[in-house]
């Protein structure tokens, strides 16, 4: 399998809008809820896009998988089917998958907390697209109530990964990944002891605490200065 090529997209923005971290006590959980809005250059993507895969909007069974790490989680991928030769702009691209039903609602297990997504609203706000999302957190030992503490790193992605697929193969076969487009940088820095994309957007937990989360506690991850 080729390895996957990921690439900082010019003029792909996110951009912090409002937030909020509350408790749960009854049902042992801790949620954030943010909203963010979502942004491109529809031109500089279609120039991207064709690079990598010509043609990339003119081929139905070509797909698309929006990925939203922090925000929502997007079951699969979708096709472009009778989109394709008609996405004119980023608003006709955005269509694609901003339907809730592509979106997981239900608690996922890792190795100490349980985590689940809402399914996100997406909404058009002078020209972006704003998506308000939450997740919860609990711990899998039900002994005590999570705390802040427990939380891991709260980074924010805004990616898409563009998959081919070819009409002239007779077999069927599932689209495969050529370039996941971001508004991170694909180089990649240190922040709380984990190896991040630079540019990427996080809270700081240093001064988290329930309630409404300001703008100023949203840090963009970037290369620590070295002394002389």
């Amino acid at each position: 399998m080729a390895e996957r090529i990921y690439k900082k997209l010019e003029g792909m923005t996110l951009d912090y809008v409002s937030g909020l971290l509350e408790e749960n006590p009854k049902e042992r959980f801790i949620r954030y809820t943010v909203s963010f809005d979502l942004d491109l250059d529809f031109t500089h993507f279609v120039q991207m896009a064709n690079v990598y895969i010509p043609g990339y909007l003119n081929n139905p069974v070509n797909a698309i998988r929006p990925e939203l790490d922090g925000l929502a989680y997007h079951y699969s991928y979708n096709y472009l089917f009778d989109s394709a030769g008609n996405i004119r702009d980023k608003m006709d691209l955005f269509e694609l998958f901003t339907s809730p039903r592509y979106y997981m609602d239900q608690w996922a297990t890792g190795t100490k907390l349980a985590v689940r997504y809402s399914k996100p609203v997406f909404e058009v706000v002078e020209g972006k697209l704003r998506i308000t999302a939450s997740r919860d957190f609990r711990l899998l030992d039900d002994s005590r109530m999570i705390a802040i503490g427990d939380l891991p790193l709260l980074q924010f992605h805004w990616a898409l990964n563009l998959l081919q697929s070819d009409l002239d193969i007779h077999e069927v076969k599932a689209p495969t990944t050529v370039v996941v487009l971001m508004y991170m940088h694909e180089d990649r820095v240190v922040v709380e002891g984990q190896s991040v994309y630079r540019g990427v957007k996080y809270i700081d937990r240093n001064r988290l605490a329930f309630g409404n989360i300001a703008a100023k506690q949203i840090l963009t991850a970037q290369k620590s200065k070295t002394k002389k």
